[in-house]
C-alpha cells in the first residue's frame, strides 16, 4: 500500500492502516523517543503517547511534507510534554548544575555499542540540558525555537545548551580516549 492510501485508510480509522504506519515506522521513532526518556520504559512511554497523537491528529496532515517528518514533530512535541509533566525543567543561571556521570568503560566498543554509550551519556545529563541538546543537536531546531518550545530567552538555553556539549566532550573523551 502507497504512503498516500495508508494515510488516507488511517484518516477513516482503518485499524489495520494504523498498524502497518505503526509498524513501518516504530524503530525510527523510538530512536528519536530513545533520546529523550532516562530509561527504555520510559522511552515506550512516550512512544505510545507519541503514537496515539499522530492517530489522533492525522486528519490534520496535509502531505506537504513527508509523513515521516510530520511523524516525526508530533513525536518530539510527545516526547517535550512528556519530559515537562515527568522532570523539573527549570532554566536556572548554568552554574547551579553539577555534572556527574558515569557509565560503561569499554574503549572497544563496536560502533552500534559507541552510538547505544552515546544516547547513555546524553541521557546523564540534567532532563533541561539533555531537552535542549536533543532540540538543537540533534532535531535542529534553532534557539528561537526551542524557546518557543521551553520559554526562557534564548541566551540562556544558548548556555544550557554550550554546557551541555562541553559536559559531553568530556564524558565522550572519558570513554572513548
Amino acid at each position: 500500500m502507497t504512503d498516500k492510501k495508508l494515510i488516507k485508510s488511517c484518516k477513516k480509522g482503518d485499524r489495520k492502516a494504523q498498524h502497518a504506519l505503526y509498524q513501518a515506522n516504530k524503530t525510527y521513532l523510538f530512536g528519536v523517543c530513545m533520546r529523550y526518556g532516562k530509561t527504555r520504559q520510559e522511552a515506550e512511554d512516550i512512544l505510545q503517547e507519541g503514537f496515539y497523537r499522530i492517530f489522533k491528529d492525522i486528519g490534520q496532515f496535509s502531505g506537504s511534507v513527508p509523513i515521516r517528518a510530520w511523524m516525526r514533530k508530533v513525536m518530539v512535541n510527545s516526547a517535550l510534554m512528556h519530559v515537562r509533566k515527568h522532570h523539573k525543567l527549570e532554566l536556572t543561571d548554568i552554574d547551579d548544575y553539577a555534572f556527574e556521570a558515569y557509565g560503561p568503560k569499554d574503549t572497544n566498543l563496536l560502533n552500534e555499542d559507541r552510538a547505544k554509550a552515546i544516547i547513555y551519556l546524553i541521557r546523564q545529563l540534567p532532563p533541561l540540558q539533555q531537552t535542549i541538546f536533543n532540540l538543537r543537536a540533534m532535531e535542529e531546531y534553532s534557539f528561537k525555537e526551542i524557546s518557543a518550545l521551553l520559554g526562557g530567552n534564548e541566551a540562556t538555553l544558548r548556555s544550557h545548551y554550550l554546557r551541555a556539549r562541553k559536559a559531553l566532550q568530556g564524558l565522550l573523551k572519558q570513554e572513548f580516549i
